[in-house]
């Protein structure tokens, strides 16, 4: 018999953990758990193909409301390649506070949340609207459809 490589001993074995009935380690039964939930939802929402398109549909929406706002938003991410279509990092007006503040205060009356990031390094000079599955096109329009009518009406 010939030894596993090195890297597949331990937790990362699991012809060992097949072999000892499981119980050489205990896999991490809520992980697992929590990946078949969201294994199961995501075949419930069309699979993996349909929340792509979803996810490609979403982020257009976010930044065509940028790319079309003469600069009034603006992304560090000019190369369109490039562009996450999880988390759409823009500024307004080239980072204005005042602008800002009142952005995210007319956006949270509207239910729009966690638009300003704080990381251990502080506040960033981005907003950044995070675009998770959980997060839907009906949804994306809103914040889209709010970014077109503040930028109108400032």
């Amino acid at each position: 018999m010939t030894k596993p490589p090195i890297f597949a001993h331990g937790v990362f074995n699991y012809t060992t953990n097949a072999k000892a009935g499981n119980l050489w380690n205990t896999p991490a039964t809520f992980n697992i758990e929590v990946v078949g939930i969201l294994m199961d939802w995501l075949e419930k929402e069309g699979g993996v193909h349909e929340n792509e398109q979803r996810s490609i549909k979403k982020a257009q929406l976010l930044y065509d409301a940028i790319d079309q706002s003469n600069n009034f938003y603006s992304t560090p991410v000019k190369n369109k390649s490039l562009r996450s279509r999880m988390n759409v990092p823009f500024n307004i007006k080239g980072g204005d506070q005042k602008l800002t503040e009142k952005f995210l205060i007319e956006s949270w009356d509207l239910g729009i949340v966690g638009l300003r990031t704080l990381t251990p390094f502080g506040v960033g000079d981005y907003l950044r609207a995070s675009l998770y599955n959980g997060i839907t096109i009906k949804d994306t329009e809103k914040l889209s459809e709010f970014m077109i009518k503040f930028q109108k009406e400032n």
